[in-house]
């Protein structure tokens, strides 16, 4: 019985769910009913292919073309604003009558017709499309402000709305025309030409989706100018359209002042941009006359435009040194004058340098700054657009060539295994802060700052990495630390891990010896200067430590001489070259290892023998007598209270 039972409620259920289903879920809410009870027009503006105003000022006719782009038919042939159309739309889809008069269905009378100015009314707004045409027509003012009849062209009821759609369809034709200067997409744009007075600039984009300089020569182009140039002249906003434009010459237009010629991608007519004069009214004289070739008149631009004519070849080059996909660029290779070829090779995600068959450790970091800052850095000066004068810049002998390559370890059918140069940057004199450059697969010379060279380093020296040791505090057992003008001092840590002389009688700083070991044990360079030189002061270093470890490995640091920058030329055993110490670890071998004893405070009746070499001090001035006390008549009498 139970399960008779469970089985006719789910029956129930399911026919519950079919009904809310198939039924409820298609029928309107009370609210959406009510919301559509007073609305006046119902059509679907996707099917809506034509529009058409009419008032006794004017006939306004809108059409959708073939591609579903509106055009303006009447008074004139002009691309449609979208966003007036979309109000348009918005306003009649949204429009409610406050109050309807029916007649119980049988519509106004004639009287009330005439009453209402809906007779015969000369404001009509009609839309086509679809199943049939919708028109609505305008009549009076009611007597409530803000308020108008209407009624439909096929109905004789009246209704009472608001005004508000009376006013879309009041404005002016212009007002239904695009004020976006051309309807071309800038990112479709793939060829350019801008003539002015001075010249003509052409660039088209390249296979990589790059612009590039054709003309007046052949360079690589800023991507982004180039496109804030396009966008600029493509999406300028009109001021205001010209009604008569039939002679061009009294704009200025005849014989432009600058012409702009646009090719996008899909289309087989450029868009021409012609820039006239300024109107003599004085309240336009800060605008521009403009003629676009895709429309059939003469229009006001803003003055901002004609930063197009000021234009010049140079503002639209690339100013980046180089043009290089980092992620492609497998090795570096550097070579100074006279001096031994570095080759920096990638190592997965790391770098090293490559001794013929040898990986050798280096300073990551830096080989990563020099990649980037090499695709980073921009040219101060386009010095020379021929490079015919090579010696005059240094270039004919040049102080440091970068190569950047690809790597293909193996053949493949797109490359051949081994190093693919993708680009050399030549570097020669320096002159104001700035040193020439030029590139191997362009005639231009180019100035960069000096500053640019402090990464290029010229030294395998210099190229070793940074940690000069790397050890644990802990495991370092022993040390013997040398000043300049003080004695030797020899320590070693005792059982319990605390540090005492291992030479000699003295109380050990324990905070200071363990703020050295800390900094020995983990030192690292600033930077790598080369060589030693005599003026480095490391042949009498002013500090050397030597210290020993748990595992009985060992090494030896020397300091020198401070430098302009303050820093610290060092020497680590058994690693070339000369590294630089920064000021705070410096300071941690400066520190004072062995306690002061307190100095003995002397008894107060103490004596000791006189000092030759301290002058006596001086004798004491002898003693004044001590006023007698007043007898007692000279005493003053007691204050009476």
């Amino acid at each position: 019985m139970k399960l008779k039972n469970t089985i006719l409620l789910m029956i129930l259920a399911l026919g519950a769910f079919a009904y809310i289903w198939f039924v409820e879920r298609h029928e309107k809410t009370t609210k959406q009913l009510a919301e559509e009870g007073n609305r006046v027009l119902k059509f679907d503006r996707d099917k809506i292919n034509d529009i058409v105003i009419k008032s006794n000022e004017a006939k306004i006719e809108l059409k959708k073309d073939d591609k579903g782009v509106w055009q303006l038919i009447e008074p004139v042939k002009d691309r449609a604003d979208s966003m007036a159309l979309s109000q348009l739309f918005t306003e009649s889809e949204a429009l409610k009558y406050v109050e309807k008069i029916d007649n119980k269905g049988k519509g106004a009378t004639k009287e009330q017709l005439k009453e209402f100015g809906l007779s015969d009314p000369a404001t009509r707004l009609r839309f086509s499309g679809g199943d049939k045409p919708v028109e609505i027509l305008f009549g009076k003012d009611t007597a409530t402000e803000g308020k108008v009849y209407v009624k439909l062209d096929n109905s004789n009821a009246v209704y009472v709305i608001g005004n508000s759609l009376k006013s879309q369809i009041g404005k002016k034709a212009d007002e239904f025309r695009d004020r976006k200067l051309t309807d071309i997409s800038t990112t479709r744009v793939n060829k350019a030409a801008l003539k002015t007075p001075a010249g003509e600039i052409e660039f088209s984009k390249d296979k990589d989706n790059h612009w590039t300089l054709n003309k007046p020569l052949k360079a690589r182009g800023d991507d982004s100018k180039i496109g804030d140039l396009i966008s600029q002249a493509a999406n300028a906003r009109v001021e205001s359209f010209i009604a008569d434009a039939a002679n061009l010459s009294g704009y200025g237009l005849q014989e432009p002042r600058a012409t702009f010629t646009i090719h996008a991608e899909g289309s087989e007519q450029p868009v021409v941009l012609q820039l006239g004069g300024h109107p003599k009214d004085e309240k336009e004289k800060d605008k521009v006359y403009a003629k676009l070739s895709t429309r059939d008149t003469v229009v006001l631009l803003p003055k901002s435009i004609e930063s197009l004519i000021e234009t010049k070849p140079n503002d639209l080059r690339d100013k980046n040194l180089i043009r290089v996909d980092a992620d492609i660029v497998d090795r570096i290779g550097i070579e100074g004058a006279g001096g031994e070829k570095i080759v920096l090779a990638r190592s997965g995600e790391s770098w090293v340098r490559k001794d013929g068959d040898k990986d050798i450790a280096i300073n990551v970091a830096a080989a990563r700054r020099l990649l980037d800052d090499l695709r980073q850095q921009q040219v101060t000066n386009f010095v020379a657009d021929v490079a015919t004068e090579l010696p005059k810049y240094g270039l004919d002998q040049p102080r440091v060539k970068v190569t950047l390559s690809s790597y293909a370890s193996q053949n493949t059918a797109e490359t051949k295994a081994g190093e693919k140069p993708i680009v050399s940057i030549l570097f020669g004199k320096s002159e104001g802060g700035n040193t020439y450059a030029k590139l191997d697969d362009e005639p231009f010379i180019v100035a960069v700052p000096d500053m640019l060279l402090e990464d290029v380093l010229i030294d395998p020296l210099q190229w070793q990495p940074l940690e000069i040791y790397k050890n644990k505090a802990d495991d370092i057992t022993s040390l013997e630390i040398r000043k300049e003008g003080q004695p030797t001092l020899s320590l070693e840590r005792d059982k319990e891990k605390t540090w005492k002389l291992s030479k000699g009688d003295g109380k050990v700083n324990q905070m200071n010896i363990t703020s050295l070991v800390n900094t020995l044990a983990t030192l690292r360079a600033v930077r790598w200067a080369g060589a030693a030189t005599g003026e480095q002061g490391l042949d009498k270093p002013a500090i050397t430590v030597s210290f020993k470890t748990s595992g009985n490995a060992g090494g030896k640091l020397s300091i020198g001489k401070v430098t302009g920058d303050e820093l610290w030329p060092a020497t680590a055993e058994g690693v070339a070259g000369v590294f630089l110490v920064s000021r705070p670890d410096k300071e941690a071998f400066d520190l004072a290892l062995i306690e002061k004893p307190p100095q003995a405070v002397p008894l107060p009746n103490a004596t000791a023998p006189p000092d030759p070499a301290v002058p006596p001090p001086p004798a004491p001035e002898p003693a004044k007598e001590a006023p007698k006390p007043p007898s007692p008549a000279e005493a003053p009498a007691p204050r009476q209270p």
